[in-house]
């Protein structure tokens, strides 16, 4: 069973330092996380805390508000191209391909795109695409909808807090 568990966040830590604490609470199993400022929900069957409450479980026909932080891009040989930032029109592509895709149609979208850089304290350090939505959607495949809640949705970046659906 999937679970959400919120821990509270010092608000000195950087993305690459949630994704440390994240693997060290959770190991090798699948998880998901959003970083709200002053707390983290993790996504993730692992128990963690006594508190994790019961991912939400929609219906086909269901009509939900929604937040979700993805890293938009396309892969051209092996490389990620991301949109300019004022390329809303891009984003919004994206997300309704992530919508044919995970059982879901957007009925209202705002999109907000910026850089988030990543930088582990070391060598490595490099930026993505952080584009966040706030929106409501329609569910018209409940099991396809209920599977990205639980697993995510893009590929890129959800191990630094990207991909995870909220409702």
């Amino acid at each position: 069973m999937v679970l959400d568990h919120v821990i509270p966040k010092p608000p000195t830590v950087t993305p690459y330092q949630a994704h440390q604490m994240i693997k060290g609470l959770t190991g090798e199993a699948r998880s998901l996380f959003a970083d709200n400022g002053v707390e983290i929900v993790i996504r993730t069957e692992k128990p963690i805390t006594k508190s994790g409450t019961k991912l939400r479980q929609c219906h086909e026909g269901d009509v939900v508000g929604f937040e979700l932080r993805a890293c938009v891009s396309k892969k051209r040989k092996g490389k990620h191209i991301y949109p300019q930032q004022s390329d809303w029109k891009s984003r919004h592509a994206w997300l309704d391909r992530q919508g044919e895709k995970h059982g879901f149609e957007i009925l209202t979208v705002n999109c907000h795109a910026s850089q988030q850089e990543i930088n582990d304290g070391g060598s490595r350090k490099f930026n993505v695409d952080k584009s966040d939505f706030v929106g409501v959607l329609r569910v018209i495949d409940e099991q396809k909808f209920n599977d990205a809640l639980a697993k995510g949705i893009g590929s890129t970046a959800r191990t630094f807090g990207f991909g995870m659906l909220i409702i």
